[in-house]
């Protein structure tokens, strides 16, 4: 429609599309949720998974290229995050339009050590507790041999890639970012302040009650969020 703004939405680890379907309900007609696919996962279960971030960064800016003459912004949670960030500064190097807004959650800057330990390989009951104190897996998958079975793999593989990520220094991006962190989460707010080392075009940290998955507690407050700060760049969303 005239004058919307597209919002491609980035799977956080062992995420997929679907994952963003709650805050695609909730966003003004406005503004159009683009959940974004990555291989190895939901509809493209049948494909190879990524074998590194920027891997997953230039995959998803394929699916991404043919809109980008559009308006547009990016939201990326945890691991969404850093792919958020590498996608943008791909970006640059192209010399492509850039997003209008960069909304981030859940995760301190790539170039800054979160200083948790890897966990990607702990044994299956390890792992489970682990994924059980993050939150955003239901008690259900958990429990479910079956689904476990499916979802194990990927998770573990996400994980892996981010304990292993390696960043590479680029100059700060010329576009806002907002951030966003849950207040019982493993990302400070001192961490997450970091991501304003990488931008030049303003920042913003905001905390919520909740721990890793907050912004699931807070979907209405963060689609007005993310409606009036998107509306300041183009009038007609509303």
């Amino acid at each position: 429609m005239p004058g919307s703004v597209n919002l491609f939405c980035i799977p956080y680890a062992g995420g997929n599309a679907y994952s963003y379907r709650s805050l695609e309900q909730r966003m003004p007609q406005a503004i159009k949720v683009r959940p974004l696919e990555l291989p190895g996962r939901g509809q493209r279960s049948n494909e190879s998974r990524a074998t590194s971030l920027q891997e997953m960064a230039l995959d998803l800016l394929a699916v991404m290229r043919p809109s980008l003459n559009q308006p547009y912004a990016l939201f990326g949670h945890s691991m969404g995050a850093f792919v958020a960030y590498l996608i943008s500064c791909q970006l640059v190097r192209e010399g492509l339009p850039l997003p209008s807004h960069l909304f981030l959650s859940g995760k301190g800057p790539p170039h800054r050590s979160s200083g948790e330990a890897p966990w990607h390989a702990l044994p299956l009951g390890e792992f489970k507790l682990k994924l059980a104190e993050l939150g955003g897996s239901p008690a259900a998958v958990l429990d479910n041999r079956e689904l476990m079975d499916y979802f194990a793999p990927i998770i573990r593989d996400d994980m892996k890639i981010i304990a292993e990520y390696q960043h590479n220094p680029a100059p700060p991006l010329a576009v806002p970012i907002t951030v966003m962190i849950g207040a019982a989460d493993y990302t400070t707010k001192v961490q997450a302040a970091g991501w304003n080392e990488l931008t030049t075009a303003g920042f913003r940290l905001l905390q919520y009650e909740g721990g890793h998955f907050f912004w699931l507690d807070h979907l209405d407050d963060i689609c007005e969020l993310m409606r009036s700060t998107l509306k300041s760049k183009n009038e007609q969303v509303a």
